[in-house]
């Protein structure tokens, strides 16, 4: 096991102790569709004990979140190079009508570290 100890600062005077620099911030907010509300919910059972109901659609709303959140942030740190060879793979198959597999921008050119959340390997499988 490992662990980690984080500290958060809004000052410009720490700064200068900082590892990591975070670039780009994206929300998605999915409460809208009400499986993505109720997928994980606080409320009562029937004998007044106040606790969490997991839905099945978690895995499915997840993945779902974090598409949306990959194809927002697409656009803004992808190189151009590979931001040209989707919009060209983009265009064969709409324009053109030729049948090719849709190209998958490689996310490796935009990031140097990927983080993804222990329980996350779940919600990848979800997204394959």
């Amino acid at each position: 096991m490992g662990d980690a100890t984080l500290l958060l600062s809004n000052r410009g005077s720490e700064s200068h102790h900082a590892k990591y620099r975070l670039v780009h911030v994206v929300r998605t907010h999915r409460g809208a569709d009400d499986r993505a509300y109720r997928c994980v919910f606080q409320e009562e059972d029937t004998q007044g004990m106040v606790g969490i109901s997991v839905s099945k659609d978690l895995m499915v709303m997840a993945g779902e979140a974090l598409k949306s959140n990959i194809m927002t942030m697409g656009p803004i740190v992808l190189p151009v190079s590979e931001q040209l060879l989707f919009l060209l793979s983009l265009i064969a198959q709409k324009i053109l009508n030729l049948k090719l597999k849709p190209y998958i921008p490689d996310f490796k050119n935009a990031f140097e570290h990927f983080c993804i959340h222990a329980g996350g390997k779940a919600v990848i499988d979800e997204l394959e």
